[in-house]
């Protein structure tokens, strides 16, 4: 991050009126929180003010701004979002849809359904970096760009409704929607940085937890609409729920810094790709996302396997839905939570909770769902699995803040895992059909046919936590060195 100095050269910060830094909103002599150093003056310019105006000016602006992490604006804020989130992402199931499209016309029988819903996920999380550089890039453009992304978001699914073939299925649902919802996220995520600093773990996890919420419900909705009405009422009922339910929220999802602050964004500092623990995070979160959606995927057809009825899958869905959104909301509050005990004054370390989502995960695959025979045991498994896994995604925002504290990072850094998170996703169907093999046998391990899927995705979450056992020991050995050196 670039240091203050006593004089600063207008060409760098344009200090119009409120167009501040977001670095610079907090600052306050001898206030290091975001790493602002102040260094002797440097009259190189005749263009340069002294640092006593900047924090009048920093002072004036702030008197002007709504409250971050917390107050009224904010709340609304988060609740706009919260209701786009819910309706937008819980309203089109891609497996409840799947299901019916394969045992009706003109899908039935397709053995490449799954594409529709993994290219929707694919362009959430593989397009996270160029959404990210399109939001930077048109700072002051993002409220129009939320308002595009929920407009191209309807119009692909009412074009789904029309849709006479496989091809253009994927078109429509699967590119035009995923579209949509790409556009549409990743705004709202850069204004939830401007909103909520010393809480947005707690406030993401809010925010990912939505889809939980409609997750409870919607899924039956979905299905009683698909069974009486069919495909195509389905999808335009939807199209319009999302219109009357999300419209509302939608010019509520404003920044708080004003639209002549982006006039100008600031340079990314990128500084961040030379240190040895973001690599360490982002293999982590790669190896977790190689692993994490098998269970979700799977545990229907193994609760089917093991001669328990169709109501009972979808029954376990909901549970592991419900457990992600309190895992999410856990893992949030668990990463703003400051420890003050004794001589202890800070933040619990994002690497423990990092190292405990994937451990704990990799236990209840290999140790209940590879042995579960019972109810008891899969709901067991898919409360913990889905507290445990579900909640590794809030944990992106603090990873880059640990990288840095500069706030620009914060959408850049959080991109990079959700692309690696993408890998996974598209990764998981070729993974599967090669590990999906043999016969139901409910004396063996994993019941036999669902065996080699639970050893992989146990051992991708196991080796996602061994990273930061073996990154501590790689510290604690390299300031040992320095010591005796």
């Amino acid at each position: 991050m670039a240091t203050i100095t006593e004089t600063i050269e207008f060409n760098q910060f344009r200090l119009a009126p409120l167009q501040i830094r977001p670095e610079l909103l907090r600052l306050r002599s001898g206030n290091k929180r975001h790493g602002i150093v102040a260094a002797p003056p440097s009259p190189l310019s005749p263009q340069a003010f002294s640092l006593d105006s900047l924090e009048q000016d920093v002072e004036k602006l702030e008197g002007q701004l709504p409250p971050v992490d917390g107050g009224i604006a904010a709340w609304r804020f988060l609740f706009a979002a919260f209701m786009v989130e819910a309706f937008i992402f819980g309203m089109v199931d891609p497996k409840i849809l799947q299901n019916y499209y394969f045992t009706h016309h003109p899908f039935e029988g397709n053995a490449n359904l799954s594409t529709v819903g993994t290219l929707g996920t694919a362009f959430f999380f593989l397009g996270a970096p160029v959404a990210t550089y399109l939001v930077r890039r048109y700072h002051r453009w993002q409220r129009e760009i939320i308002w595009t992304g929920c407009a191209i978001s309807i119009i692909g699914l009412v074009s789904a409704s029309f849709a006479p073939d496989f091809g253009t299925l994927v078109a429509t649902q699967g590119v035009i929607f995923g579209m949509g919802v790409l556009i549409m996220y990743y705004p709202i995520f850069s204004m939830l940085n401007e909103w909520f600093i010393d809480r947005r773990g707690l406030a993401l996890g809010i925010l990912c937890a939505a889809t939980g919420v409609s997750g409870l419900f919607y899924p039956f909705v979905l299905e009683i609409l698909l069974n009486r009405y069919g495909r195509a009422t389905t999808l335009r009922v939807s199209a319009v729920a999302i219109t009357v339910l999300c419209g509302p929220a939608l010019p509520l999802l404003k920044g708080r810094y004003p639209t002549s602050y982006h006039e100008k964004v600031p340079e990314t500092d990128y500084s961040f790709f030379k240190m040895p623990l973001f690599y360490v995070f982002s293999l982590t979160a790669l190896l977790q996302g190689l692993g994490f959606y098998f269970p979700f995927i799977y545990l229907p057809s193994y609760a089917t396997s093991l001669g328990l009825s169709d109501h009972i899958g979808a029954l376990l869905l909901v549970v592991s839905g419900f457990a992600q959104m309190l895992g999410q909301i856990g893992f949030g509050y668990f990463s703003d939570l400051r420890i003050k005990r004794f001589w202890m004054d800070q933040r619990v370390p994002v690497e423990v909770l990092v190292f405990i989502s994937p451990l704990v995960s990799a236990i209840a695959i290999l140790g209940l769902w590879g042995t579960a025979s019972s109810i008891p045991v899969l709901v067991v498994f898919a409360l913990v699995y889905g507290v445990f896994a579900g909640g590794f995604v809030v944990l992106w925002a603090r990873m880059g803040t640990t990288l840095s504290p500069s706030p620009s990072l914060a959408l850049v850094t959080f991109s990079a895992f959700a692309c690696e998170r993408g890998v996974g996703s598209v990764a998981t169907g070729p993974i599967s059909s090669a590990l999906l093999t043999g016969d139901v046998n409910p004396a063996e391990y994993g019941i036999g046919r669902f065996k080699n899927i639970i050893l992989y995705s146990g051992m991708c979450m196991l080796a996602s936590a061994a990273v930061m056992v073996v990154w501590y020991v790689w510290r604690r050995i390299a300031k040992w060195i320095e010591r005796k050196g």
